[in-house]
């Protein structure tokens, strides 16, 4: 990593730096890879980026005060609440072109879950052009049961629920709520047009769905141990388990076996989010970032170290993101 005669200057000047930063001369430009964005933020999680913003959920610890929905602007610092306060505590988090999407728990729910009533858990939508602070989304579906991962086609919305035992949809337009699988413990979800693909960690299982054919579900893989968060390309799925990340086809062949891409951590893998030839990776208790390449014809680079409990993390073509849920903070990197 090379230095100039003003790196300290220019540290001293980004107070939100973290980690190792690339800092080149001013004769040259300024390269701050790694800053935070945005802080004192009540334990964020989830994380989502469009064209314009990052958007992420805090959820508070103290069950008075729920927790909120937030935005930036990517070319500004104002940090923009969507949500007026509630006791919903949001959780995970996506977007598409017109409306974002997100889970929450009640932490003022004090009733019980049998029965199949209660509606502790929900699925919540809101049209990015709402005006904000917006009383509330729409919502989509109370259960028990939280949402650990959202996936989003052109026509509906998958969450997997592993306390609720199955993958649930339903149309993003509304409706009623549906299962597309009953039974286990689905972490990790994706999908790709009508292709839904998820993993079990009941019975350390990948399994696909084509929901444009009667067929039934089928078992892709069975094998590494608790199978987590899931994510997707034209070619391969990528999932965490608890010492790993691994890689396998979509389109297997007889004798395709997974391939590690992340040995020898030291702690389970939090957050995974993938960008052209990458993936990028979050490893909470060590309070690590790992950048790695799909194809592995390279080793996988820390990009982050002393991070404050890094959980969700997304990437695009402006940088990667992620949250900082000890600390508070919402963190960008990019070196380019």
């Amino acid at each position: 990593m090379r230095r100039s005669r003003s790196s300290a200057v220019l540290l001293a000047l980004a107070p939100g730096l973290q980690g190792c930063a690339e800092i080149a001369g001013i004769e040259d430009r300024e390269v701050i890879p790694l800053i935070v964005i945005a802080s004192s933020q009540g334990a964020p999680q989830g994380i989502a980026l469009d064209e314009e913003a990052i958007y992420w959920t805090n959820a508070s610890d103290d069950r008075s005060q729920g927790g909120a929905l937030r935005k930036q602007i990517k070319d500004d610092r104002e940090v923009v609440d969507l949500l007026a306060p509630s006791s919903e505590a949001p959780g995970v988090i996506a977007l598409d072109t017109t409306h974002i999407y997100w889970s929450s728990t009640d932490q003022a729910f004090t009733g019980e879950c049998e029965g199949g009533t209660a509606e502790r858990d929900k699925l919540w939508k809101l049209p990015k052009t709402a005006q904000f602070p917006a009383a509330g989304g729409e919502l989509l579906w109370g259960v028990c049961g939280d949402v650990t991962e959202i996936a989003l086609s052109a026509d509906n919305i998958y969450g997997a629920r592993p306390s609720g035992d199955r993958i649930s949809w339903i149309p993003k337009g509304g409706g009623t709520r549906k299962d597309l699988t009953e039974g286990g413990a689905p972490v990790g979800v994706a999908t790709d047009g009508a292709v839904v693909y998820w993993t079990n960690r009941a019975d350390n299982t990948l399994w696909v769905n084509n929901t444009s054919d009667s067929a039934d579900a089928e078992q892709l893989l069975t094998g590494p141990a608790e199978p987590g968060l899931l994510v997707l390309d034209e070619a391969h799925l990528y999932w965490l388990i608890q010492t790993n990340v691994l890689r396998y086809p979509r389109s297997p062949s007889d004798g395709d076996a997974p391939v590690p891409l992340l040995e020898g951590l030291s702690s389970p893998p939090t957050g995974i989010a993938a960008h052209g030839d990458h993936l990028y990776v979050t490893v909470r208790a060590a309070g690590s970032v790992y950048r790695i390449r799909k194809d592995k014809a390279a080793d996988a680079e820390i990009i982050a170290t002393g991070q404050g409990g890094p959980t969700g993390i997304a990437a695009d073509g402006t940088g990667v993101y992620w949250t900082n849920t000890d600390s508070g903070q919402i963190v960008r990197f990019n070196d380019e």
